[in-house]
């Protein structure tokens, strides 16, 4: 699961910083937000996440994962080796495609590029990696950048020397600030149903899965399609077990429904998963009716907080419309469906899995 929040963004804007400046220094050519590689402009983007691994590369949407807990455990040079690692990762993909992880091509982009053993070996130990650093992890950076400053303050300019004084007392108020604890909103993103391109069904989980205060959202990578489902980290899992429900149920009912009214044929399986969506969205809208006005009132702020909220995932979102085949009989079919559609909710149980069960129609 990927996070995002205000101090999840800075470190990814750190982090992607210090991967162009690594790539310059490996003689390529970088641009802004993006790698020049033969002729083709490839992201340079660097997201965070919870987990057991430290770092990894994501092929199909060329994209750089790191462990939330670099953040707050590794020293600059550390996260600087784990960033060549990575990005070795991907300049492999880009020389060779798809080829094992940690093979021969993998150690001759290390080789070719200058990254070291420590860069090269499959494994790093995250202490150890950082007592091998001198200095102390938590005030190190703010010493040096408070020297500099104080060094700039004994400048005969006193314009400057009144500047550097300023920024050296800032610096060193918001490093004890951020030791207070604050309220922070942080957004939880999950991707699932990965597959090759984006179909009907896909669509058809999209428009149902919002209707359970999470932002859904089809995302496009090379040769690769998947539904990007961000919000509250409680909302994000529920959401993984209905998509998963959802994967499961619009099949078996596609398959009755065939079976029952001797339908065939792509364009009738497509209107009938778009027809479902619609049922089921005809279904909540009418059932929201029954709310009381504050909790109306409640949830149009809830869903205006969600979409505040996941911006600072998705600053820019482009539309993609297709031109399908439309099967008027199918969908009527699959609206009646999705109108009596009933998702029962996942609980989350002792083990800390969600389970999801249900029924038929």
């Amino acid at each position: 699961m990927y996070i995002y929040d205000q101090t999840t963004l800075a470190f990814c804007q750190k982090a992607e910083e210090m991967a162009k400046e690594i790539l310059i220094g490996c003689g390529l050519n970088v641009k802004r937000t993006r790698l020049l590689w033969k002729d083709r402009l490839y992201p340079i983007q660097v997201v965070i996440f919870e987990g057991s691994e430290l770092g990894h590369f994501n092929a199909p949407f060329f994209s750089i994962g790191l462990n939330k807990k670099l953040i707050y455990l590794a020293k600059d040079s550390v996260l600087r080796d784990i960033l060549k690692h990575e990005l070795a990762h991907y300049l492999t993909y880009l020389h060779f495609g798809e080829v094992p992880s940690h093979g021969k091509e993998f150690k001759f982009i290390c080789d070719s590029y200058g990254f070291g053993q420590e860069v090269s070996k499959a494994q790093i130990n995250l202490e150890e990696a950082n007592d091998n650093k001198e200095g102390d992890l938590t005030s190190e950076k703010v010493l040096e950048r408070v020297k500099k400053l104080l060094s700039l303050s004994q400048s005969s300019n006193l314009h400057e020397a009144e500047l550097a004084t300023i920024k050296a007392n800032e610096i060193l108020l918001r490093h004890n600030l951020s030791r207070v604890p604050e309220k922070k909103v942080t957004i939880f993103m999950d991707r699932l149903l990965m597959q090759k391109r984006k179909d009907a069904k896909m669509t058809a989980i999209v428009d149902i899965i919002a209707h359970f205060i999470v932002r859904p959202v089809i995302s496009l990578g090379q040769n690769a399609c998947c539904l990007e489902v961000s919000g509250t980290e409680t909302n994000v899992k529920l959401a993984r077990y209905v998509v998963e429900f959802l994967d499961r149920e619009l099949d078996r009912l596609w398959d009755e429904v065939k079976k029952e009214n001797s339908l065939t044929g792509l364009r009738a399986k497509n209107s009938f998963f778009l027809g479902v969506a619609k049922g089921f969205d005809l279904k909540m809208k009418e059932s929201k009716k029954s709310f009381s006005v504050e909790d109306q009132k409640a949830l149009v702020l809830v869903e205006k907080n969600l979409l505040e909220e996941t911006q600072i995932i998705y600053k820019r979102l482009s539309k993609t419309t297709s031109q399908m085949q439309f099967d008027p009989s199918a969908n009527a079919l699959g609206i009646e469906r999705g109108k009596k559609l009933h998702i029962r909710q996942g609980v989350e149980s002792k083990n800390q899995k969600l389970f999801l069960s249900y029924g038929g129609k």
